[in-house]
């Protein structure tokens, strides 16, 4: 016979629980998430809380697993909800839960439920810098008294900053410009958090934190400024020339010509004696050129103030800003027209040519 794993009487074969039993512990589930979500929307005090807890637990066959569970529920619940600006009591009431709930940190924040709503609570507080609604210092002062009480590693602090630089950058950047005012804030911003704009993690690459580093290096630029950017290359730089900016994991594809005989023969053959025949007339053809795009390997592509320049293992090209022609941007790359009768075509494949035009009808005005 087997036992009720609520009440733990037996219930019979092949059954683990009476359904009394069972009803009984999915009202108590509803209780208390009744209750938890009365706390969380300032409806319930802390100590009713605790009493509707120790009810549930007594009456309802309700675990710790059970609270700990419906509590990651209803955080979650709480931090969709929360918008900023938030208000300081937020955290007190945090606090308070954690001191009370009678369930560990680590068994709540198992799928990171506390970490969520502590990154969100900071993104807030870096939203009020970016809008003007407090200075920088105050808004790091709060996101440190928040990691206090909701502990962040290292790495998701980073994340979180770079998350709220990169929503400023899409506010920033929607008419294509930045102002003075715009610039200060984000330099500021990256300073004080020691932010490398130039070594951001793979997610954050083509993000509109690049453009903002982009669009700094642009400013520089039309006041007639070359900036050094303090980045190295496995390649021998000509005098006076720095290295703006990089990508990598590009492709380079360059033009390959092919040319075929094709024609046809005309006129008659005339049989003279066995095995020998006499042909009058002649063969016409005419050469046919077949063009294709061919692979040379993938690297780094190297924008300086006088070439690009691409890098990879298996081939090297340089290409001087004066000797190119005409540049056909595309989604996801450009293409080449350099000067010379002979000149191939070139592609570049694997990012966003947007900067690029930009610097290069710049830059080569500087050169």
């Amino acid at each position: 016979m087997g036992a009720c794993k609520y009440c733990g009487l037996s219930c019979g074969i092949f059954r683990k629980s009476h359904e009394e039993c069972e009803n009984k512990h999915y009202q108590g589930i509803q209780i208390l998430e009744n209750a938890l979500r009365g706390y969380w929307n300032n409806q319930l005090a802390i100590t009713s809380l605790k009493n509707q807890i120790d009810r549930v637990k007594a009456n309802n066959f309700v675990t710790e697993s059970d609270i700990a569970i419906s509590s990651v529920k209803c955080i979650d619940e709480f931090t969709e909800r929360i918008h900023w600006p938030f208000r300081s009591v937020i955290l007190v009431k945090i606090k308070e839960f954690l001191a009370n709930i009678g369930i560990s940190y680590r068994t709540i924040n198992v799928s990171g439920s506390l970490d969520r709503l502590s990154q969100k609570m900071i993104k807030g507080f870096m939203a009020e810098f970016f809008t003007g609604k407090k200075d920088l210092s105050r808004s790091i002062q709060i996101s440190q008294q928040i990691i206090q009480t909701l502990p962040l590693s290292y790495n998701q602090q980073q994340d979180t900053y770079l998350y709220m630089l990169n929503q400023a950058g899409k506010n920033f950047l929607k008419d294509g410009l930045m102002s003075d005012a715009e610039q200060q804030k984000i330099d500021e911003y990256i300073n004080t958090l020691g932010i490398q704009i130039n070594q951001l993690p793979a997610k954050y690459q083509d993000s509109e934190i690049s453009k903002l580093g982009q669009a700094s290096i642009l400013k520089d630029i039309q006041k007639g400024i070359i900036p050094n950017m303090g980045l190295s290359a496995p390649i021998i730089l000509e005098k006076r020339e720095t290295v703006l900016w990089t990508y990598n994991g590009v492709s380079l594809y360059q033009e390959k010509i092919t040319k075929e005989w094709v024609g046809h023969r005309q006129g008659m053959s005339f049989r003279v004696m066995k095995g020998v025949y006499y042909h009058i007339g002649g063969s016409k053809g005419h050469p046919i050129e077949h063009s294709s795009m061919e692979l040379q390997g993938t690297g780094t592509l190297f924008i300086t103030n006088k070439n690009l320049i691409f890098y990879s293992q298996s081939k090297s090209l340089k290409m001087s800003f004066n000797k190119i022609v005409g540049i056909t941007p595309y989604s996801d790359g450009i293409e080449v027209h350099k000067n010379g009768a002979n000149a191939k075509r070139i592609a570049i494949q694997g990012f966003d040519p947007w900067f690029l035009m930009n610097m290069l009808a710049l830059v080569s005005n500087l050169s």
